[in-house]
């Protein structure tokens, strides 16, 4: 499973949409896990690339325990990782 972090919700759906487009060929499905749009357990499952934000993921991943998406990555892209040093925002 890959997740892939957007910094925005709205980078998020942008992503999305891309990557659905581009992958779509190999019958990979992408889905968003934002604050705005959840998934079940079983969609979390069948989902090859999940684009998500630090925020939610920061959620999800302390949660924890066996079958929960931190266990089940096995590629963890974060866009625009430059900006975790940031002292903005």
């Amino acid at each position: 499973k890959v997740i892939y972090i957007a910094p925005m919700k709205a980078l998020a759906q942008e992503v999305v949409e891309k990557f659905s487009q581009r992958l779509r060929p190999l019958k990979l499905e992408v889905r968003e896990l934002t604050g705005d749009m959840q998934l079940t357990r079983a969609e979390a499952e069948r989902t090859d690339v999940i684009v998500t934000t630090p925020e939610k993921w920061d959620v999800v991943t302390r949660k924890g325990g066996d079958g929960s998406l931190g266990t089940a990555c096995g590629l963890l892209i974060i866009d625009e990782v430059h900006l975790l040093a940031d002292g903005r925002g």
